[in-house]
């Protein structure tokens, strides 16, 4: 169960948000998606569908499965209090799909 994912196609951005609340340990979501042209396929419009970026996070998740056991601040900052937890988060800017 993955929360009802959702997809939607932003005008402005040009782009897909795909959203989704759960993603739980090893399972798979597939997204397909159909781009329909109102004119013939040329060079200038292949430039400007591809290549296909994509960018993700994934909250409470640690890929290289990296523990911080103890943390100590160095120097005293005033007005700071730290938190006494560590959060992990998976984040790729860099994956991208030519086509």
């Amino acid at each position: 169960n993955v929360g009802n994912p959702s997809a939607e196609f932003v005008l402005s951005d040009k782009k897909i948000l795909w959203t989704m609340k759960k993603f739980p340990g090893g399972s798979e979501q597939t997204l397909k998606v159909k781009v329909t042209l109102e004119k013939a396929c040329t060079s200038q419009i292949r430039r400007e569908i591809g290549p296909v970026n994509m960018n993700f996070e994934i909250p409470m998740f640690n890929v290289s499965n990296l523990n911080v056991r103890y943390l100590r601040i160095a120097e005293n900052m005033p007005g700071y209090s730290p938190y006494r937890w560590v959060r992990y988060v998976t984040q790729s800017y860099s994956y991208v799909c030519r086509m």
